[in-house]
């Protein structure tokens, strides 16, 4: 019976820690997607500040950004 408790103590551990590893690699991998938006948000509000262009680009080339950025890193889900 003791060998059961260990065995079971020992799969909760391995439990526990992929749970943790998910949260951690769910969280960097967040930041990072807020990171890279929040930039490319920023270098098109200079841009778009600086030249006067019209707004519905702003949006359009905010919007195609985004969807090329999601687009590049759906495969680096594991």
């Amino acid at each position: 019976m003791s060998n059961d408790s260990a065995r079971r103590s020992r799969s909760d551990a391995e439990s526990d820690r992929s749970v943790f590893a998910a949260l951690t690699n769910g969280s960097l991998r967040l930041l990072g997607d807020l990171l890279v938006v929040s930039l490319w948000v920023l270098f098109l509000t200079l841009l778009f500040l600086e030249t006067a262009w019209p707004q519905w680009a702003f949006y359009v080339l905010l919007l195609v950004g985004v969807g090329v950025y999601v687009s590049v890193t759906v495969d680096w889900l594991d």
